[in-house]
């Protein structure tokens, strides 16, 4: 709201030049008839207002200039208690207006009769000064607002980068700090620095200072100690360079995001991990006993029995719950590419590295677990690298000089017989023991059937809420068949079996026609399966004889299968191509 009070200083000093110039008297009040300027500077009261049935509150309902000549010309002279003690010869009351509405209003007053005479003469020359003086008046109260605006706008960016969770600087482009958020001052409790040449490297300076284009995910050292993920975005104001924001961020936050946004929900409890059986309540026993522990652990088991599962529920009973939980499978990453997923690698490391380089999982997962899933499709060259970050607890990027120290627990889960494959050749016996040092086997469906009625059940209340469906149990001839089936895939497979059956489903009850037919006739449907894989094998020969063995050729192939380059070599591997 606009208020001649806010400028208050400046128009009292207006009053008293106008006063000052004129020879008279004046005096300035806002619209809620407060005065906030007089003439005589020393004669303003706090607070003091005029009367109502004045003639300055007048103009200013009005909205135009008028000018007393008598006291008996207005009718709140007549009934003034003062007007026999009052010297007020003649008045020009002159509104002031503000974006078409009124403000306040100025009063020149002549207390003699030779002041009055000179009004009188001088009138229109009086009113065009005092016009300019309104001019300068509401000059400085647009000041004040862009003042204020600025202000605000200043306050609110504050808030904004104060909220944000990363550190953040505003910087010129000579480097000076001109804003930083609570965050980042913490760094430096003592004494902020006022330069990013005080507190990077001086090759990132340069390249902050310098290039135009963003960077992303540079790792940097503040101050020395701090390591932190350096982004930033430069300000172009005109074509001009004008200096950038700088976001820095920790490992552990950017493995949190990755974490939430490429892995499903953390809230593993043992409320997950559904039965009764002997069997899974040996797992969860071991899970407890773990709790306090950091040792590594390898869970055994067919494809489906719940092993990340497992995984994830040992994360979250242990001390690093808190911490992130980063999953990598081996099985889905190509073999030329796991090595800089594991480890990261630096800028120009190789041929199409990313500019700024990259960071590993093992960094990412720093402090608290990494889940390496399908251990047993790892290269050998890898394992050694992998037994090497076990003993230790080091890793180097690739291309990179200096070795990181890394606080990780690691997880590591496997369908196959590790112990055969150690004998075959295809597996390091020293990193098998190394993995081995807390053996959990994720028992198969098959052994704990006794638990299928408690999957069932879990199942169904699962999928009826998020499928948005009324379906509270299951008819007893397709329990039947549930629970007669081998379940090769396991807990995976029941639970897809149990989706299906519930998009399916027109009733409450899950019935015979919900389920899958392969569920009903399995014979017939296993000759379509075999019949379905030999024509997929064929499928993956044709391409890569047609497109050739490189990985960009398997690119070529993967994309006109219409399938992803993980799922091409998991086949390939399948059908030993």
């Amino acid at each position: 709201m606009v208020s001649l009070t806010k400028i208050s200083e400046y128009v009292a000093q207006t009053a008293h030049i106008i006063g000052g110039v004129l020879e008279l008297d004046v005096l300035i009040v806002d619209q809620s008839l407060l005065i906030v300027g007089d003439s005589d500077l020393a004669s303003v009261s706090q607070n003091e207002c005029i009367r109502k049935d004045s003639i300055l509150a007048k103009v200013m309902l009005e909205k135009k200039y008028r000018i007393l000549n008598s006291k008996n010309d207005n009718i709140g002279c007549l009934d003034c208690v003062q007007r026999e003690h009052c010297v007020v010869e003649m008045i020009i009351g002159i509104p002031i207006f503000y974006n078409d509405k009124v403000v306040g209003s100025v009063g020149i007053i002549a207390n003699t009769l030779m002041g009055k005479e000179k009004m009188i003469k001088n009138q229109d020359h009086y009113l065009k000064f005092i016009d300019r003086m309104i001019e300068l008046i509401i000059n400085k109260i647009k000041e004040e607002q862009a003042f204020e605006e600025i202000s605000l706008l200043k306050k609110r960016m504050e808030v904004v980068l104060d909220s944000i969770d990363h550190f953040l600087i505003l910087v010129s482009k000579e480097g000076e700090i001109l804003q930083t958020n609570l965050n980042f001052k913490k760094i430096f409790k003592r004494k902020m620095p006022r330069n990013i040449k005080d507190i990077l490297e001086e090759d990132i300076t340069e390249m902050l200072l310098t290039s135009k284009s963003e960077i992303k995910y540079k790792e940097v050292k503040i101050d020395k100690k701090h390591d932190l993920i350096l982004s930033s975005k430069p300000v172009i104001l005109d074509n001009k360079d004008k200096g950038a924001i700088l976001i820095f961020r920790t490992l552990k936050d950017i493995a949190v995001e990755m974490n939430e946004l490429y892995t499903h929900s953390m809230g593993v409890e043992f409320e997950d991990l559904v039965g009764v059986s002997p069997q899974i309540q040996e797992v969860k026993e071991r899970i407890k006993q773990i709790s306090t522990s950091s040792s590594t652990v390898l869970i055994d088991g067919e494809t489906g029995t719940g092993k990340e599962v497992i995984a994830r529920l040992i994360h979250n009973t242990s001390k690093r719950s808190k911490e992130p939980f980063v999953a990598i499978n081996c099985s889905a990453i190509p073999e030329d590419l796991m090595e800089s997923e594991l480890f990261g690698y630096e800028e120009g490391a190789f041929s199409g590295a990313k500019k700024g380089g990259k960071i590993g999982k093992f960094q990412l997962a720093e402090g608290g677990t990494i889940f390496l899933d399908e251990i047993g499709e790892m290269a050998l060259h890898l394992q050694s690298k992998l037994l090497r970050v076990l003993q230790e607890r080091q890793v180097t990027k690739i291309g990179g000089l200096e070795s990181v120290e890394v606080d990780v627990r690691i997880l590591a889960a496997t369908n196959k017989k590790l112990e055969n494959l150690v004998k075959q050749g295809r597996f390091r016996e020293d990193l098998y023991y190394r993995l081995k040092v807390i053996p959990i086997t994720s028992p198969p469906l098959r052994e704990r059937k006794g638990d299928i009625k408690l999957l069932l059940d879990y199942f169904i209340n699962y999928y009826s809420d998020k499928i948005e469906k009324e379906v509270n149990g299951i008819s007893d001839d397709a329990l039947e068949v549930l629970l007669s089936h081998s379940w090769n895939g396991n807990v995976r497979e029941l639970r897809n079996v149990i989706e299906f059956a519930i998009n399916m489903s027109n009733a409450n009850l899950i019935t015979l026609n919900a389920l899958p037919k392969d569920l009903l006739n399995p014979y017939e449907s296993q000759s379509e399966d075999l019949n379905i894989e030999f024509h997929t094998k064929q499928l993956l020969e044709k391409a890569l004889k047609k497109y050739g063995d490189t990985t960009i050729a398997k690119e070529m192939a993967a994309k006109a299968l219409g399938i992803s380059v993980a799922t091409l070599y998991r086949k390939m591997k399948e059908y030993n191509l």
